[in-house]
């Protein structure tokens, strides 16, 4: 336990945020440590000493989505329009984004449910013309 944590709560998580957990049995690495801006604790009472990495994990992660929820930062998408169809598309079919960039042709649409529309220049690239 470091001297210099504080209860998870009192970090400002709507901030640009890396939470770094250790492993269960030898925690974060005394390298890392040195690296991280604030040291945090789930406070605990009773018999119980500490959580499940992953409960620790949900627990910290619930409250920077509480924090981030109050701030506003989910009241409307904070990325650009072709960023989001971007990262949206690499996201939803990697394999078939790796094949057009390699093919130097851009993305087709995404239908609502997410299907891929291609337009005659994806068919073109998909045969080989």
């Amino acid at each position: 336990l470091s001297e210099r944590a504080v209860d998870f709560r009192s970090i400002d998580y709507s901030r640009p945020t890396a939470i770094l957990l250790g492993a269960e049995l030898e925690g974060v690495s005394p390298r890392a440590l040195a690296c991280a801006d604030e040291h945090i604790i789930i406070p605990m009472y009773g018999l119980v000493a500490s959580l499940n990495v992953s409960v620790a994990a949900a627990v910290i992660l619930f409250e920077a989505q509480r924090q981030r929820q109050g701030a506003g930062l989910y009241d409307h998408c904070r990325l650009d329009r072709s960023t989001y169809d971007r990262l949206l598309f690499e996201w939803a079919h990697p394999e078939l984004a790796s094949f057009y960039r390699s093919k130097g042709v851009s993305y087709p649409t995404l239908s609502p449910d997410g299907d891929v529309v291609e337009a005659d220049e994806h068919r073109r690239a998909r045969r080989g013309n």
